[in-house]
């Protein structure tokens, strides 16, 4: 009886699959799958995304039509052959599938920039998890002389331990690497890096482990978070990565932001960090000029879109660090009270895009805030 319900079951799944391949995840990771779905990864088509829409609207558009799908909806794969962009279910319910990411074998490096290379196997998928290696298949284990029986892996897919690429973060290289323009010019300026060095990788802090099983067949205490901590969801794990030290100078103070990930933080075209900063004195606080951490792209000395440019106007980003200064004394008594947080577009850009009415996109978004006493 047991392995009808299994043969049927797996049936089932097929069939699921040829209709929607994250639903067929959904059936044994429900967890796991409800974080997906909010996720910048499933959000990441045109139909999704206002910001990826406002900025394709204003591409030009030639004979290769949609070149965005190789990273934005690469799970379709009529837009990602042809060019062609359609609104189907596959653009709007799993534009970067489940199935997509978890067959990544391996990145090809290149100049403009880097690209996915698929196992192409059918229910083989690549995963990590310490301790274990090799591939693991289904199979249940008895004890109690069969009374009790406990299963292992999945009876609908293999499981591949073996790809170094899931534990070192690489198989994120692919999309997150860099972009360059028809310039060579790298217009998201990650500037990522990945070494064996690390304590952490993209993995890690993007999707450190959380409470709930990953599995309703063999539960489990944790599992790695797939609503991607960032921006969207999670942001105060991203502060754990962001360090503050402030010293005094001689006309006022200096903060030194030291950024521990392994690459630069707000590179994205039109994003913007800002560092709040306030003096408690007593009952009365004073507000200082914030400072704007961004990369404005120019060419020939000025402002334009992101595909016209060759050149960087303005480069605050955060690297391995940013010192600013500020000519403000700090009192004895004083707190001071530091604030990083991000917004997805820079109300200039996104009033360049046309899109500054959806203040959602504006929001100043924490990342981390410190509160210090002289």
């Amino acid at each position: 009886m047991h392995k009808i319900f299994l043969f049927l079951l797996t049936i089932l799944l097929v069939n699921l699959l040829q209709a929607n391949e994250g639903k067929v995840c959904q059936k044994c990771h429900p967890i796991i799958y409800s974080e997906y779905y909010e996720s910048s990864h499933r959000n990441a088509s045109i139909y999704n995304n206002p910001i990826h829409k406002a900025m394709w609207d204003k591409h030009p558009k030639d004979e290769k039509g949609y070149t965005c799908a190789k990273c934005h909806s690469p799970s379709d794969l009529e837009s990602l052959q042809t060019g062609k962009l359609t609104k189907n279910k596959t653009q709007v319910e799993e534009a970067i599938s489940c199935i997509y990411c978890h067959t990544i074998k391996d990145v090809e490096e290149g100049d403009s920039s880097n690209t996915n290379i698929s196992s192409n196997k059918k229910r083989e998928f690549f995963t990590a998890q310490k301790g274990k290696k090799g591939k693991a298949e289904y199979k249940t284990v008895s004890s109690w002389f069969g009374l009790v029986k406990e299963s292992s892996s999945s009876p609908y897919h293999k499981i591949d331990y073996d790809n170094e690429n899931y534990y070192s973060g690489n198989v994120c290289m692919g999309c997150h690497s860099h972009t360059n323009n028809e310039h060579s010019f790298d217009i998201s300026m990650l500037d990522a890096v990945i070494s064996e060095k690390d304590e952490n990788t993209c993995v890690t802090c993007h999707m450190p482990q959380v409470l709930g099983t990953k599995v309703t067949i063999n539960k489990t205490k944790t599992h790695a978070y797939h609503g991607i901590a960032g921006i969207y969801h999670k942001r105060e794990m991203m502060g754990k990565h962001i360090d503050f030290k402030v010293s005094n100078s001689d006309n006022g103070f200096n903060v030194k932001v030291v950024n521990k990930s392994n690459h630069a933080l707000f590179g994205q075209a039109f994003r913007q960090g800002i560092l709040k900063v306030k003096i408690i004195r007593g009952s009365k606080t004073i507000e200082l000029k914030p400072f704007i951490f961004e990369r404005v792209l120019a060419k020939d000395g000025q402002e334009v879109m992101p595909w016209d440019a060759n050149q960087a106007l303005k480069d605050t980003l955060i690297y391995a660090k940013r010192d600013i200064s500020f000519d403000t004394s700090i009192e004895q008594g004083d707190r001071l009270v530091l604030t990083l947080g991000v917004q997805r577009i820079s109300k200039d850009g996104a009033k360049k895009l046309g899109i500054e009415d959806n203040k959602e996109l504006t929001k100043f978004r924490v990342l981390k805030t410190e509160k210090l006493s002289f």
